[in-house]
């Protein structure tokens, strides 16, 4: 990038990244002093424990619907004294749902797999069905003081939990999803429906990360990690 180039980014505010280091999702959690995290789909805990690794020591409260997996999840929450574990579900409206239980518990979901999802991992073949319990975002009792990060790692059945928590969305600092480029479960949103929805909701991407290559199209992202922040006056007219 040219001086002049970059002195326009700088009479703008903007910091172009170029050699410096590449900003990842600690950095937001520090910049927006984020004292809460719910953990949606926590599985066997695994990002909770990254959060602590990386030094995170605020308050997180897991949901994880299967069986085997929560109580894993539970033992490791278990010496923690600041996280909580849940065994349910989140969506759209409370009651039960049909678990799918994968041959690797990740890809576990509450929707059933699309033709595609055969053709990227043979481990998504779902090995038996759990009947959940189901709550709604809206129905956590968040304290008004958190500043708060939504995860939501729900095979996708990320639309879902954000309509049980219409209510709770503006007080989110952050939402992180995964969101699929290829569909690999039947009736999921596309890519562009996701942005649409969550431009629709007031929130614009802040980072961007791959997750998990095609086994069938071994350079190509099956989804992303998409971390959100509220829409504000920064945006300008991106934000119309």
């Amino acid at each position: 990038m040219n001086r002049m180039i970059r002195a326009a980014y700088r009479r703008l505010g903007i910091l172009h990244v170029g050699r410096r280091r590449v900003r990842d999702l600690m950095d937001f959690i520090e910049d927006r002093r984020i004292t809460l995290v719910i953990d949606v789909g926590a599985n066997v805990g695994q990002f909770g424990d990254w959060l602590r690794r990386n030094g995170y020591r605020g308050k997180i409260l897991s949901f994880e619907p299967g069986r085997v997996e929560y109580a894993a999840l539970a033992q490791r929450a278990e010496g923690d004294g600041n996280w909580e574990a849940f065994h349910c579900g989140l969506g759209a409206a409370s009651g039960t749902a049909v678990l799918h239980v994968s041959k690797l518990s990740v890809f576990n979901s509450f929707l059933g797999l699309s033709a595609a999802a055969r053709l990227h991992d043979e481990r998504m073949a779902v090995d038996h069905t759990e009947e959940i319990a189901v709550r709604t975002l809206d129905e956590i009792d968040v304290p008004a003081a958190e500043n708060v990060l939504l995860k939501i790692d729900t095979q996708g059945y990320e639309r879902q939990v954000l309509e049980g928590g219409r209510l709770s969305l503006a007080r989110m600092s952050g939402i992180l999803m995964e969101l699929p480029v290829i569909g690999t479960y039947e009736g999921e949103w596309a890519f562009h429906e996701a942005l649409r929805y969550m431009a629709e909701a007031g929130f614009v991407p802040a980072q961007m990360q791959p997750v998990g290559f095609h086994t069938a199209d071994t350079v190509a992202a099956v989804e992303f990690d998409c971390l959100f922040r509220p829409r504000s006056e920064i945006d300008g007219k991106a934000a119309n």
